[in-house]
């Protein structure tokens, strides 16, 4: 024999650490992205604010007059291919410096002012010489400046705008590389990087904590429902005061143990009741039988008897399991297809049918003419059969049955003039192997199914029955309510 493999999978409160830590460990990951990208845009919107000030700043001490032509001067100079003399370039360098120390530009600033003489550019001042010379800017812009390995010892990495100032150029520019915030952002990715792991774990394990705690309510509904078996299903799991979905979890479970509960206790009185009811026949063809071997087969008497005993009980106990077959398989019937019928034209064969099996019964029909149902004919003929054979078998000889149809109220109506039944059984008449008769003897020939039998038929068409009846020896009215549907769409 094959052992059972125990296997157990990963429990839902470390699923739900699993998840969460998940979930926060790409939260810290998306948030550090957004965050740097938008600090970087904030720093460099202010750098750029700044670096066009103090470049505005520079370009309006530069619109001195004065200091236009000496620029101008230094221009033709070059212009008229005149020697371009290092005193008129040390003039030029002074100059520049001179405004930038009246501007107050900041250390960290490169300035260059240079112009056009002869188609090619000209410097008349900077304070680093190794920056190149760019296009200039939009009015009012700034621009990124990159190249790779433009130092020996690294990149070119600037903020710059370049305008014109009268009959020159000014171009200002910040170095990005050696800004200690910029480089703050450019290692953050990493930095959060690194704190990633010990994140993971304390949420992991907080999660952990939490989620077990929240679930143990569950852990106790599921131990307390493994308890639970057909010896104790009285038992029932604790409700909480709170109010919550655990709370709904235990009383959707209590309703379903109730409600197996009762399903049980019925089976269990059903079983009780058939075995009941075949122990009498069985100990009757028992004793005949023992009878007949004895001295029936000398005695044509007691075989004749004998014989006729064991054909009524063989027959009651056929009728029974043929019921109990009925009521079972009209308990896993689903609902019917239905059809429109003359109520009154189905009556009447109804009643036809039933005189072909009964003549000696009075029947009355008060139905309109021209009224029609919708339902299923075939269920209906089987829940009427049941319905009037009750009224003829629990009725004195000859028997009255009268049938009717309600058209306002959509109601079906079978009554009698029969023993009636008493108002403490009459609310258990449609349970299974119910009579009122408590010796539960055979001479009615009833077995206590049909009624159980057409209130299940009677769910099969989507309608309800109820009996009414004023007490005994004064007769019985079985109603049938059927809903009200669209007879057309």
């Amino acid at each position: 024999m094959k052992r059972a493999e125990n296997k157990k999978g990963i429990r839902l409160s470390t699923q739900i650490a699993l998840f969460f830590s998940i979930i926060i460990v790409c939260i810290v990951l998306i948030s550090s992205i957004v965050m740097t990208s938008l600090l970087r845009t904030v720093i460099l919107k202010q750098k750029s604010q700044t670096l066009l000030q103090d470049s505005v700043r520079l370009s309006q001490y530069m619109l001195v007059s004065e200091y236009q032509k000496t620029f101008l001067d230094a221009l033709n100079e070059s212009s008229h291919n005149m020697r371009y003399s290092s005193s008129t370039l040390h003039e030029s360098y002074d100059l520049v410096d001179r405004i930038a120390r009246q501007a107050a530009i900041p250390y960290y600033m490169s300035y260059a002012v240079f112009g056009i003489a002869n188609a090619e550019t000209l410097i008349l001042g900077t304070n680093d010489p190794y920056l190149p010379i760019l296009p200039v800017t939009s009015n009012g812009k700034t621009e990124r400046y990159f190249v790779k390995n433009f130092y020996v010892d690294g990149d070119l990495n600037i903020l710059y705008t370049s305008m014109r100032v009268g009959n020159v150029f000014l171009q200002t520019s910040v170095n990005m590389d050696v800004d200690s915030i910029d480089s703050l952002l450019y290692k953050l990715p990493f930095i959060v990087l690194l704190t990633l792991f010990p994140i993971l774990l304390v949420s992991f394990f907080t999660a952990r904590f939490l989620s077990a705690r929240l679930l143990k309510p569950v852990t106790d509904i599921t131990k307390t429902a493994n308890e639970i078996s057909a010896s104790n299903l009285d038992r029932r799991i604790p409700e909480s005061d709170s109010k919550d979905e655990i709370h709904a979890l235990a009383r959707t479970f209590n309703s379903l143990f109730a409600r197996l509960q009762a399903d049980f206790d019925r089976e269990r009185q059903f079983t009780s009741d058939v075995s009941h009811e075949l122990r009498t026949p069985l100990a009757v063809l028992l004793g005949h039988v023992d009878l007949l071997r004895r001295w029936g087969k000398s005695d044509p008497k007691i075989l004749n008897e004998s014989l006729e005993t064991l054909h009524s009980e063989i027959k009651s106990m056929q009728s029974l399991v043929e019921n109990l077959l009925l009521l079972s398989r009209s308990e896993r019937q689903q609902t019917s297809e239905k059809l429109i019928i003359k109520v009154k034209i189905f009556l009447e064969k109804i009643i036809d049918d039933m005189r072909f099996v009964s003549p000696e019964v009075q029947f009355e029909l008060n139905c309109p003419k021209d009224a029609v149902l919708l339902t299923n004919p075939d269920i209906l003929t089987q829940i009427l059969r049941i319905l009037i054979t009750n009224s003829i078998r629990y009725s004195p000889a000859p028997a009255f049955v009268s049938l009717g149809y309600d058209s306002q109220k959509n109601l079906l109506s079978v009554s009698d003039k029969g023993h009636g039944i008493a108002p403490e059984d009459l609310p258990h008449i449609f349970e299974r192997l119910y009579r009122a008769d408590k010796s539960r003897n055979h001479k009615t020939g009833g077995s206590g199914l049909g009624l159980a039998i057409a209130k299940n038929l009677v769910k099969n068409i989507d309608a309800r029955i109820w009996a009414e009846s004023e007490g005994l020896e004064k007769g019985t009215t079985m109603h049938i309510q059927f809903g009200r549907e669209k007879l057309l769409p």
